[in-house]
C-alpha cells in the first residue's frame, strides 16, 4: 500500500507539474499578444517612421527608440526597436495616463519588426550616431 501511494503521490507531483508549465506558456503567449496590439495602435498613430512628427530619440543599451510629436507633447508617442529591428516597446503619452507596451523582459517574444535601417538613418539623421 505504501509504494502505491508513494506512485500516486509522485504522480499527482507530475501531473501539477506539467500543468504549471502549461498554465505559464500560455500566460506567456497571452501577455506577448496584448504587448503586441499595444506596438501595432502605436505604430498606426505614428503612421511611417520617417513622419514629420519625428521629434527624438532615445538610444540605450540592447534597443534604440524614436520619438514623435502631437501637438505641443514632443515625446506624446514612443516606439523601441531592438538591433534585429524586433519592436520592444511603445508608449503613448498623448495624455496624463500614459500607456506603456513592452516586451523588454523577453524581446524574442515580439513578432511586430520594423525597418532597422531605416530606424539606423532616422538616428544618423538626428545626430544619435
Amino acid at each position: 500500500m505504501t509504494w502505491r501511494r508513494g506512485s500516486l503521490a509522485l504522480a499527482g507531483l507530475l501531473l501539477a507539474a506539467v500543468l504549471l508549465v502549461a498554465i505559464g506558456r500560455h500566460e506567456r503567449r497571452s501577455e506577448a499578444h496584448r504587448e503586441l496590439r499595444g506596438f501595432r495602435i502605436v505604430q498606426r498613430l505614428i503612421g511611417p517612421l520617417d513622419s514629420r512628427t519625428l521629434s527624438g530619440f532615445r538610444v540605450l543599451p540592447g534597443f534604440d527608440c524614436l520619438t514623435y510629436r502631437r501637438g505641443a507633447n514632443v515625446l506624446a508617442l514612443e516606439l523601441c526597436v531592438d538591433k534585429e529591428g524586433r519592436v520592444v516597446e511603445a508608449i503613448d503619452r498623448r495624455t496624463y495616463n500614459r500607456r506603456i507596451w513592452s516586451l523588454r523582459f523577453d524581446p524574442s517574444a515580439s513578432t511586430d519588426r520594423v525597418d532597422r535601417a531605416e530606424v539606423d538613418r532616422l538616428l544618423r539623421r538626428m545626430e544619435a550616431r
